[in-house]
């Protein structure tokens, strides 16, 4: 027995309908998403298994208008659909064209196999949505079909955990690459995928507010990470970072005024976070990146100008302009004897005719 034959024969088991009435239940339940059925294959199914005796037809008068066939399930047709469900409940799954995906992951570009799966992610986002919503509007419903909700939304929550980790997984590999590529001292441009933050905004000494950032900020991403933990959801702490937005003029800026935003890389999917210093909010925020320009910088922060400024000049001779606020990636803590830092600035090419 076809998927086909067992979806549309399960249905009449259920109740006598007509055909109309299957196409609406399986479109109320979603049964496409595991069936193969199109709406003009109901009723070439359904002759299909009155010739075989598993459904029996009979004329009811219509409303309005002409009367319309009723199928209901014979003795042999119950028979059928049980054997026919037990073996389906005891088989598992078909083939996925997304596993021929990941068999393939090791000969695709990085960047090109991490866009795939984000995609794919946002299509297992956009189906949870959808399965969530059909099941609050069902109303009632046998409680078999409860179930099959249920299972739905639950194998869709860890797939997407599942795809999550291995996104995470994949952006570390990327990113070890990228820092065991990058000397000290040395610039480079290259390509970044956008992040989703955990953010504080703040004007003033860096030294002053600092304070309070950081037990805000760690302490949010810390809460996200034990209730990440407690869904079988690894997530590794990334090094916290900086944005700067001071401009060009950075030095003549009094320190009381310097505005920033401190963030630390949060998974992609991440709504909202745990507040945990009253007065200082943690926001999401997704951070863009595409084409950066960067350098790894050892050495204490008072004496990162230098690198700075010959970071600037590489971004120049390189056909490049400045594009964003000047970022800071703290690899080290504060108070590591030589501390390492990825000085990084957003870029795009020069247009002709611009100085």
């Amino acid at each position: 027995m076809t998927n086909a034959e067992l979806a549309v024969l399960s249905l009449v088991a259920e109740a006598p309908r007509h055909g109309y009435e299957i196409e609406q239940v399986i479109a109320e339940r979603d049964m496409r998403d595991w069936t193969d059925i199109g709406f003009s294959s109901i009723y070439y199914l359904l002759g299909k298994m009155q010739k075989r005796g598993w459904v029996e037809a009979r004329e009811e008068p219509g409303e309005r208008g002409p009367g319309r066939k009723v199928y209901a399930a014979t003795a042999e047709g119950y028979a059928a659909c049980g054997a026919a469900s037990l073996e389906a409940l005891s088989t598992l799954g078909g083939a996925s064209p997304f596993f021929l995906g990941l068999n393939n992951l090791p000969g695709l570009d990085p960047a090109d196999a991490l866009a795939a799966l984000r995609r794919y992610r946002g299509e297992l986002e956009a189906r949870l949505a959808h399965v969530e919503v059909k099941h609050a509007s069902a109303g009632e419903v046998p409680w078999s079909v409860d179930a099959l909700f249920d299972y739905g939304e639950v194998m869709l929550k860890a797939e997407r955990g599942w795809v999550a980790g291995l996104i995470r997984k994949l952006e570390r590999e990327r990113k070890g690459e990228t820092a065991m590529a990058m000397k000290p001292n040395v610039p480079q441009i290259v390509e970044l995928p956008a992040r989703t933050m955990a953010v504080v905004k703040t004007t003033g000494d860096p030294n002053e507010v600092g304070r309070q950032v950081f037990p805000a900020l760690y302490g949010a991403v810390y809460t996200l990470k034990f209730a990440l933990k407690k869904q079988g959801v690894e997530y590794k702490m990334e090094a916290p970072r900086a944005r700067w937005f001071n401009g060009p003029d950075w030095k003549s800026v009094p320190r009381d005024q310097w505005r920033a935003e401190w963030a630390i890389p949060v998974p992609d999917g991440t709504a909202e976070l745990a507040q945990k210093v009253s007065d200082v909010p943690v926001e999401v925020e997704t951070w863009e990146y595409g084409t950066v320009a960067q350098v790894l910088y050892a050495g204490s922060y008072a004496e990162e100008e230098p690198a700075i400024v010959a970071l600037h000049e590489f971004i120049a001779e390189q056909g490049y302009e400045i594009a964003g606020a000047h970022e800071e990636e703290y690899l080290s803590r504060p108070e590591a004897k030589n501390p390492k830092t990825v000085i990084r600035y957003q870029v795009r090419k020069k247009k002709c005719g611009r100085g």
